[in-house]
């Protein structure tokens, strides 16, 4: 058994943060299976660039619209996803979709109102997951879009659409968020104490019916991740639900994302994020560590694309005096 786990998010947005966070972090079998493992230093990467390299260079829309609407019409598809703008003072930043507790009911009646407003340009939105929405155009509209995990907590304005024709997008982007921000839904969210779906993110846009991605066959991976999930299948891979730990993974080799640091992140939560490590440590770095020591595990790699590190440990490392604890902080 060879599994190798990949962290997601295992660097907080704000080194001077993270300092402070991970300086009371106690996390003895991560310290030992990075320690004693073999270091690799690799360039930084934001998540979904990282996971291009692993499967292919393919379009989110269309891998996750395969999950979701498999019958879907001929064209270009792009994710539009719910979000919350936050306006500070000086800059409008962003909550995802899945901080906002979004029923399906809230989704279709917001789509509904989109599609009364662009009825005539050629725009219709889709809603079949509460925090997976759809754009499907008839054609590529030639813009460059940015993916929603790179812009999440920051100022939107340098990551809006960019091209010849961005401005027209700008401009119909700020029609939507005055309905949106007016919407009967919207006032029931907030009664009810939550945020409001004041806009929507556009990214990820491809062609559908999507062009095939390289195969691999045999490979194995287990994510809870939409993306993550639809790549393996585009791939002839094997995606299976991700355990709640360690002790539950099956003696197969395989890639195993564990995301709970990226939701932290996401959230813009310290706090969370803090303990997402410590919950790593109880469930997977502990167990995964006891069986290197009792041999049921040949080796573990450990993979973080955003902090720019990976590891692999065997079960030689008992031998490996003169490498000492440490963590990857």
């Amino acid at each position: 058994m060879n599994p190798h786990l990949v962290l997601p998010h295992a660097s907080w947005p704000d080194p001077a943060m993270q300092s402070q966070i991970t300086a009371q972090l106690t996390l003895p079998a991560l310290a030992t299976l990075f320690g004693k493992g073999q270091r690799q230093s690799t360039p930084p990467q934001p998540w979904l660039h990282w996971l291009q390299t692993q499967f292919g260079n393919a379009a989110v829309a269309p891998l996750t619209l395969a999950l979701d609407m498999p019958d879907a019409a001929p064209g270009f598809w792009l994710r539009a996803d719910p979000v919350h703008l936050h306006v500070g003072r000086d800059q409008l930043s962003l909550q995802d979709a899945r901080t906002l507790d979004i029923s399906q009911n809230d989704a279709n009646a917001l789509v509904l109102a989109l599609n009364g407003l662009f009825k005539d340009d050629g725009w219709t939105f889709y809603a079949p997951h509460p925090t997976r929405w759809y754009l499907h155009l008839a054609a590529d509209p030639q813009l460059t879009f940015t993916p929603l995990d790179e812009v999440i907590g920051l100022n939107i304005d340098p990551f809006l659409p960019r091209g010849p024709n961005a401005m027209n997008w700008h401009r119909a982007l700020n029609e939507l968020q005055m309905l949106l921000y007016t919407h009967a839904t919207n006032d029931v969210r907030e009664a009810l104490g939550k945020l409001s779906i004041n806009s929507i993110w556009l990214w990820g846009g491809g062609q559908w019916p999507m062009p095939a991605l390289p195969q691999q066959a045999g490979r194995v991976v287990w994510s809870d991740d939409d993306i993550v999930q639809g790549l393996t299948r585009a791939s002839g891979g094997d995606a299976l639900p991700l355990p709640l730990g360690a002790q539950d993974l099956p003696a197969r080799d395989g890639l195993v994302i564990v995301d709970c640091l990226a939701a932290a992140v996401r959230a813009n939560d310290a706090q969370a994020w803090y303990a997402a490590w410590q919950a790593l440590e109880q469930h997977w770095f502990a167990p995964l560590l006891a069986g290197l020591q009792d041999g049921s595990v040949h080796s573990v790699t450990l993979s973080a694309p955003d902090a720019g590190w990976r590891v692999r440990t065997d079960a030689s490392l008992r031998w490996r005096f003169w490498q000492g604890r440490r963590l990857p902080f």
